[in-house]
């Protein structure tokens, strides 16, 4: 089946980025009546520290031109701890479908490998696959979970058919989506689930504090400079329930989140938010360093000046700002061959 796609690429305006209709439930504004949460965050006891001897626009980098984070130590300590703050966000919950006794299990884009570890210490008589660019190599992997080196945007052939398929932020990766959803119909089994959880790069605000503010022109660049340099899809996650209903899913279902950017927030929301803030000190700096400086051409200094001044604001606590999360799934049918 033929999908309906975005041939064109207008030019990026704030109008455009944002969205439309996004109302993650509970998300409310702390009116200063709400008690701390006593609940202790890895992210605030055990900060994330990297080599200052470093520059940001000398971090390491995966070889070749489909992702741009570092991939340093640093940069593995923030992937773990940034996976607990997701898990947060979504209730505590590693996926969002309702399976039911999966046997074979794939995590696109593993990362540090944490998320296939926690599945697979969940369901121990399941099989867990995780791939990324670089197979992750942590300590204490259970015996029904392991790791290759695969670039997910090659073709697949996997010899088993999988009861579930999970993608987790891949939005900063270059790469096609449609081409992703189709490969992972085609290697699902009748009756297995596809779930795809991202987050949209850029910011909404409840009330309007986000707007005309440099925080907001500071994303805006950096989804510029993303694009510019062959992300195509950035603005596309709001089209993946669409897609994947046009490629043959059934009940497929779309989930709205937020990861507030600090602690504005009351309730649950206020402990995702400072986790959330301290996420981004760790890796804002080595993402948007590259953006900026090879798909923008800053020199590493303004950008630097940028990625400092967007830090200021991403503290302060007035801009009630939140990046949003989608968690799309959907079935493939047990009739389909």
């Amino acid at each position: 089946m033929t999908c309906t796609r975005r041939n064109d690429q207008p030019e990026i305006t704030i109008q455009s980025a944002r969205l439309p209709n996004f109302d993650p439930p509970g998300l409310e504004v702390d009116d200063g009546k709400d008690a701390d949460s006593d609940i202790e965050s890895p992210f605030l006891i055990s900060p994330i520290e990297r080599d200052q001897t470093v520059k940001e626009v000398d971090r390491p980098l995966h070889p070749g031109e489909k992702y741009f984070l570092p991939s340093d130590k640093a940069e593995l300590a923030r992937l773990d701890l940034q996976h607990m703050v997701w898990t947060w966000a979504l209730d505590g919950d590693l996926f969002k479908a309702p399976i039911k006794g999966p046997k074979h299990v794939l995590d696109v884009g593993t990362g540090t490998g944490i998320w296939a570890m926690d599945f697979a210490k969940a369901y121990p008589d399941a099989e867990i696959l995780g791939t990324d660019l670089g197979k992750p190599t942590p300590q204490g992997v259970p015996p029904n979970c392991k790791f290759e080196e695969r670039d997910f945007t090659d073709q697949w052939g996997y010899t088993n058919e999988f009861d579930l398929i999970h993608c987790r932020l891949l939005f900063s990766a270059k790469h096609d989506p449609l081409q992703l959803l189709q490969q992972a119909y085609d290697s699902l089994a009748p009756g297995g689930y596809l779930e795809y959880q991202d987050m949209y790069g850029f910011p909404m605000d409840v009330d309007g504090t986000l707007r005309g503010t440099d925080l907001e022109a500071f994303c805006l660049d950096g989804m510029i400079g993303l694009r510019r340099l062959g992300n195509t899809s950035l603005l596309s996650l709001p089209l993946y329930k669409q897609w994947m209903s046009e490629i043959g899913f059934e009940d497929v279902v779309e989930v709205h989140r937020a990861l507030p950017i600090n602690g504005w927030p009351k309730g649950a929301y206020k402990t995702v938010g400072r986790m959330m803030l301290k996420n981004i000190e760790a890796g804002l700096g080595g993402l948007y360093t590259r953006l900026f400086t090879n798909g923008l051409g800053w020199s590493p200094e303004k950008a630097a000046d940028a990625v400092q001044k967007a830090l200021d604001q991403m503290a302060d606590t007035s801009i009630h700002a939140y990046f949003p999360i989608f968690a799309v799934y959907g079935r493939k049918p047990l009739s389909a061959t």
